[in-house]
């Protein structure tokens, strides 16, 4: 069995690895990760991007290429093993 997980990474920050970033939101639901995402872009009054999952699972919310900002879901699978 497998279950999908969504990951929202944020990094306004220039030069910093995304994939490092502590207390990341997880969430079981798209939904639930985009509405996080456009909370954050709602209060600060950046323009959401309308996107599709590339090959690399990932969503792109908001991308400022310039100032180096970038907002992104993840879609990770997980596997889930029964021991019986």
């Amino acid at each position: 069995m497998s279950v999908d997980i969504f990951i929202v990474r944020n990094c306004m920050l220039p030069l910093r690895n995304p994939l490092v970033i502590d207390n990341i939101p997880m969430f079981s639901c798209f939904q639930d990760a985009y509405n996080h995402a456009k909370k954050f872009l709602d209060t600060n009054k950046l323009t959401i991007k309308d996107n599709i999952f590339d090959n690399n699972n990932r969503y792109y919310v908001y991308e400022d290429f310039i100032s180096e900002q970038f907002i992104w879901i993840e879609r990770h699978q997980l596997k889930i093993y029964s021991i019986l």
